[in-house]
């Protein structure tokens, strides 16, 4: 993220995520809000709220889910995009700041200028993005007003993409063409992915072309922007004229502002803009957008109100192809208020289900503007491009609001060239008031209607296209211009025309006839005159809700024309303060402070102050105190119910608060950064708000305040609770104060039954005494260790026969650190503790013998997984506890299959209203069981495992791959077993799997998991090369697993035969093969390799499925053929016995199909990793498609030694699978 802070994202089975966040070195101060509501999903750090809250940073900046999806994460680009501004309230240490982020610019050219908008757009390098926001934060103190004044305005430079015959006699073109008009002499700009000037329909059509991609050529190597281009203005001429564009007169100007990809940057589309208006275009198609929630104060939109205003050109976009997403999904710029914002509609008029539809977020303005044919358009196609579905060799099919737009920008074109004087706001009333308006369409999906050219040329009348009216508020008083219509004469004649209004809200309630008046029922309008009409509103009788209709005008002879109208009447707004104190009683500043109220307006003022509708809200603050010796408390107060029925001063008093405490049947202590959630749900609108902060150097601890049960909608406080036995505890016998020291992170551990040793003063680090006579067989206490010097005093200690050390630290610094398991060990057990600790202790050696017990337990025999919720109200006392009646009961055992006795894992948990998991990953000793406590009932639970712990969870990152099991929730008192990585580790299709292998039409979908082990369900895919944002390659670290052959990743490929013949080669079987139609005889070859040494067991295999397979009309199950193992080996996955030992096999298809029948097995085994293949092996049929195979060691086999496993299974349909493992398990005596 721009703060520099990293955040992993990873999609669960259950259609949900998991993420975990790291943050930034130097960033321990920081916290994180994690927001879902409307798809988005933010992790939106501390030190950021205010800038975002006040409008100064894009919030899409921390919309990770978004900034995946634009391709802005670490494995597909090393650099961060960003446009930077001044807006006009900006003091001048605010321009002065942009002259030094400009310098973060990391690439080779200069930072691109957009004088438009008064910005430049650059890109900082993931290695710069820390130092960039530490330039960029404001100060720490400054007043908000003073703060965001010296602060520039930030935006992501978001990604941009196309809104991906018969269609010009629809909108009525040849009228105009029959009267004379084609465009001549209208520039027309299409800026897009480019276009094929060499095309028939577009030679000679060209008069200016500029490459603003980076792509070095103009040349449409994408398909797209050929196909706009001829439909605006193409000659036709490769069909006889059949498929000529709208406007095959015009003069084409072509900016390519989309790369060979399809994809562009927002900063590249404005200089297009730039561009194309210094040539003198009258208008400029744009069928392209970012997806965005905008209300038209992004970059693009103002581009274009700017550029539209200071040029007179006519911008026409795109309004988007997310219409299937409901409301508000009209993107950029199509939001802007100039823009001619085009939806689209099928042959018939009816709207296409892709078509973006309004109203606009923020003011609720109808958008689009009018609609235009976007379904099944042929036009010109670009030499060697697939886009769409090709025609001929000449012109391709395709559909979206990037096929509709260019209708209405010909139209434009043909307009521009009957009056040559307009004004780009003057043709975009024209075709918008003239437009068709298509009953059962609402303005918020078509604007004014389908373009019609014939009424455009022939109406001697031109009205407003559109007007936005409000807000109001519905006990206001009547505002008598709150806009207007005007009314323009191009004829030679009076024209009277009559006026009426008719608006309802989208659920059909009709505005009252009163509550707007307009200035007149008729006017008339003489030759070459404009009338204006105001028009009234009384918010108090038209009631609250968003309002859409027309204002129409019609003449005795048959003219009519109409202006769309949005009118939004909200609720009483009222001022909501908050006053905020710590624990302490002092005033206090919130780190993040949320307000929430449904679908109501809420707009921040200040930092603490909103405006909001009246009506319900929740308002909640969270903050950090304390930190040093006394660890950081999160604190969080929260009141879920504020009615707001006038301005209101809500207090936030974090003395209310308590510590949140999870009290178990074991001992048991917190492992877990602090994650707790605040869901709320008013008047049906969700918002689920979380709370992350990772443990920084200290320990945490969460504090609430109890509330009052809400009465309306729903409300939750959930906590997240990973506990384990006490890592280390101390007691100092016969003394009346205790200890809270932590283990060195990297310290050997004390017994976990328990030592008592005497404590002996051994001096300081600088000076220390470590003569044996002195410290043998105790425990040395050392003073004042600033330099962190533990691990050479550890040595020097056990060198002189110490049993272990006691480190006491400085005044004011923290003991605290996390033990870990790591390779590399101090040579005796090293504690350390504060200052005052170390003094009371110190102090009790003075005067007694002090004999410490010291007791460590790094392997907890138990975990309790737990999700502390409590619904409607947070109780006066927010202790949960944990009990047989609010938990199962899972026996978990971890496989070691290495050198390193340790694993990774993780149990994600969902709540049922979150889409979104944050959590890192934890420890796990391999080799042996582990009784774990889940949390039953609704909360849903995935349970992933590395087979080790790599790199980054030594340093506290995301599991980036394992196995994981199907997403599952647990009974009260249920009793579940796991056993993880367990013998066979193979590729198959696990049963209970979510994706299965599938034929639809001619194109086989493949999901097929690399990894699976013997419990069915667990299943994972291969192993990744670790990044580090994108930014260099890893070294090495002694005693670490991050060597080169664990950062390579491992190898898999993929082959796809048809009757024999190879079809498609691939990296894995994760993807979808177009097939040729009809039957045939398949083969899928997967072979998989482990990169590391790491993993011992399962390091080659080789997977041949053979099955039959035809088109087929709907999704089909593939007959691909599975095979089950069931090794009868311990924890380390070796055999143990003598000669002879036995395994289970099952033959079963995937879920959804019938059982094989006729299954024939047939097993070998060797013990030179398939170099021979020695082994004695029997079958026992068991029925039901099981089997034992009974496998005999050669005579001269030794102990210790692998054993390489060749299974081959058919059936009678004619399946088969023949799959290897390499060193399959092990042998043992």
């Amino acid at each position: 993220m721009i703060t520099g802070d990293r955040v992993t994202l990873s999609d669960a089975p259950n259609g949900k995520k998991t993420a975990s966040v790291q943050r930034a070195p130097g960033r321990e101060h920081v916290f994180f809000q994690i927001a879902e509501k409307d798809g988005a999903l933010t992790v939106l750090p501390s030190d950021a709220a205010l800038l975002v809250r006040t409008g100064r940073l894009d919030e899409g900046l921390f919309d990770v889910a978004g900034l995946v999806a634009e391709g802005y994460d670490e494995a597909h680009t090393d650099a961060l995009p960003l446009i930077v501004s001044t807006p006009k309230d900006s003091a001048r240490t605010a321009v002065r700041k942009v002259d030094t982020l400009v310098a973060f610019h990391d690439d080779s050219t200069r930072p691109r200028r957009l004088p438009s908008i008064d910005a430049q757009a650059l890109r900082v390098g993931d290695q710069d993005l820390a130092a960039f926001w530490k330039e960029y934060v404001p100060a720490a103190g400054a007043s908000v007003a003073s703060a965001v004044a010296a602060t520039p305005k930030v935006w992501l430079d978001h990604k941009v993409r196309p809104t991906l015959d018969r269609s010009t006699a629809q909108i009525n073109a040849p009228a105009a063409w029959a009267a004379g008009h084609h465009g001549e002499g209208v520039k027309v700009a299409v800026l897009d992915t480019g276009a094929d000037q060499t095309h028939p329909d577009l030679a000679g059509r060209v008069s200016e072309a500029k490459d603003f991609s980076g792509s070095g050529s103009t040349q449409d190597r994408f398909g797209h922007g050929t196909h706009v281009a001829a439909t605006a203005a193409g000659s036709g001429a490769a069909s006889g004229g059949l498929r000529k564009g709208v406007a095959p007169g015009a003069d084409l100007l072509i900016g390519k502002v989309l790369g060979d990809d399809g994809y562009g940057s927002e900063s590249q589309v404005i200089e297009g803009m730039e561009w194309a208006a210094a040539q003198g275009a009258r208008v400029v198609n744009m069928s392209l957008g970012a997806d965005m929630e905008t209300d038209g104060t992004d970059p693009l939109s103002l581009a274009v109100n700017e550029i539209s205003r200071s040029s007179g050109a006519l911008f026409v976009v795109a309004a988007g192809n997310a219409g299937e997403l409901g409301e508000r999904t009209v993107g950029s710029p199509g939001a802007a208020d100039a823009a001619l914002t085009v939806g689209a509609v099928d042959r018939d008029d009816s709207l296409a289900s892709f078509s973006s539809r309004g109203p606009r977020f923020g003011d609720k303005a109808a958008k689009p503007d009018i609609t235009a044919p976007g379904v099944g358009i042929v036009a010109a196609r670009a030499a060697g491009t697939t886009m769409g579905v090709p025609v001929d060799d000449h012109y391709v099919a395709a559909g979206g609001t990037s096929m509709a737009t260019p209708h209405v920008a010909g139209a434009a074109a043909l307009l521009a060239g009957q009056h040559p004087d307009w004004t780009g706001e003057q043709l975009k009333d024209a075709l918008i008031s003239t437009s068709r308006t298509v009953d059962g369409q609402v303005p918020t999906e078509q604007g004014g209607g389908r373009v019609d050219v014939k009424a455009a040329f022939t109406s001697p009348v031109s009205a407003t296209g559109t007007i936005v009216l409000g807000p109001f508020q519905m006990d206001g008083s009547p505002v008598e211009h709150a806009g207007a219509v005007r009314y323009t004469n191009f004829s030679d004649g009076e024209v009277s025309l009559s006026l009426r209004a008719a608006l309802k809200t989208k659920g059909g309630r009709e505005l009252p006839a009163q509550a707007l008046a307009l200035g007149a029922d008729t006017v008339r309008v003489a030759p070459g005159a404009t009338v204006e009409v105001p028009v009234g509103i009384d918010p108090a009788k038209a009631g609250r809700g968003s309002y859409y209709g027309y204002v129409t005008a019609t003449s005795g002879d048959g003219v009519s024309v109409h202006t769309t109208v949005s009118l939004w009447v909200h609720a009483p707004m009222h001022e909501v303060s908050t006053e905020s104190y710590g624990r302490d009683g002092e005033p206090t500043a919130w780190g993040l402070l949320d307000v929430f109220g449904g679908d109501r307006e809420v707009r921040f003022t200040d930092w603490g102050v909103a405006e909001v509708e009246e009506g319900t809200y929740q308002i909640a603050g969270t903050l950090l105190e304390g930190g040093g010796p006394t660890g950081v408390r999160v604190v969080t107060v929260i009141n879920p119910e504020v009615k707001v029925t006038k301005d209101t001063t809500v207090t936030l008093d974090a003395r209310e608060t308590r510590r949140v405490r999870v009290r178990t049947p074991e001992p048991a202590e917190r492992r877990n950064d602090v994650t707790y959630q605040m869901y709320r749900k008013i008047d049906g609108v969700e918002q689920n708000v979380g709370i992350y902060y990772a443990e920084g150097g200290g320990s945490v601890d969460l504090y609430v305040n109890p509330t009052s049960k809400v009465t309306e909608g729903a409300f939750e406080f959930s906590s997240r609770w990973e506990m384990t036995a006490p890592e280390l505890r101390t007691e100092v016998r016969g003394a009346d104060f205790d200890l809270e020291p932590v283990y060195v992170k990297q310290s050997a551990p004390f017994d976990v039954r328990g030592e008592q040793l005497v404590a002996v003063d051994a001096g300081t680090s600088d000076k220390p005494d470590l003569r044996p006579g002195t410290v043998r067989g105790k425990l040395a206490v050392i003073r004042d260790d600033t330099a962190g010097a533990e691990y050479d005093l550890a040595e020097a200690a056990a060198k002189a026969g110490a049993k272990g050390i006691a480190i006491v630290l400085p005044e004011g610094m923290l003991a605290w650190t996390r033990w870990k398991p790591m390779n590399i060990r101090t040579a005796v057990p090293a504690i350390r503790m504060t200052a005052a600790d170390g003094a009371k202790l110190l102090n009790h050696m003075k005067k007694h013998t002090a004999v410490v017990k010291v007791t460590g337990t790094v392997e907890s025999p138990y975990l309790y997984d737990i999700t502390a919720n409590w619904q409607q109200y947070i109780p006066k006392d927010v202790t949960y506890t944990v009990s047989d009646r609010n938990t199962a009961q899972v026996k978990a055992s971890y496989a070691n299959n290495g050198p390193l006795p340790w694993t990774s894992e993780q149990r994600f948990s969902w709540r049922p209203y979150a889409g979104i998991a944050l959590e890192t990953s934890r420890w796990a000793p391999t080799g042996k069981p582990r009784t774990e406590y889940v949390t039953s009932g609704d909360t849903q639970w995935m349970h992933t495992v590395e087979f080790m712990t790599g790199p980054e969870q030594y340093n506290g990152g995301a599991l980036r791959s394992g196995l994981s099991d199907t997403p599952r929730t647990f009974k009260t008192g249920e009793k579940a077993t796991e056993d993880w990585y367990n013998a066979v580790v193979r590729p198959s299709i696990p049963r209970g799997w979510s994706r299965p292998a599938v034929r639809d039409g001619d194109t086989l979908s493949l999901s097929i998991p690399e990894y699976t082990d013997a419990a069915n369900g667990h299943w994972g895919r291969k192993q990744v090369p670790p990044t580090d944002g994108g930014v260099g390659a890893r070294t090495g670290t002694p005693g670490m697993p991050d060597d080169p052959s664990y950062v390579k990743g491992d190898t898999v490929a993929a082959v796809l035969y048809r009757n024999g013949k190879k079809v498609s080669d691939a990296a894995d079987a994760w993807r979808s093969f177009s097939v040729p139609a009809g039957a045939a005889d398949y083969r899928l070859d997967l072979t998989t390799e482990r990169a590391t040494e790491y993993w011992r067991t399962g390091t080659r295999t080789s997977t041949s499925w053979v099955f039959r397979s035809d088109t087929a009309a709907k999704e089909t199950l593939l007959p691909l053929l599975q095979v089950d193992y069931g090794v009868r080996a311990d924890l380390s996955n070796t055999v143990r016995g003598g000669k002879r030992h036995d395994i289970d096999l099952t033959v079963r298809h995937q879920d959804g199909l019938a059982a094989p029948t006729g299954v024939k097995l047939k097993v070998e085994a060797s013990f030179d990793d398939g170099k021979t293949w020695k082994g004695q092996v029997s079958i026992e049929d068991r029925g039901h498609n099981r089997f034992t195979a009974t496998i005999e060691r050669p005579g001269d086999q030794r102990h210790g030694e692998y054993v390489t496993l060749r299974v081959t299974a058919t059936d009678k349909a004619g399946n088969s699978v023949r799959q290897t493992v390499e060193r399959a398990y092990l042998l043992g005596t």
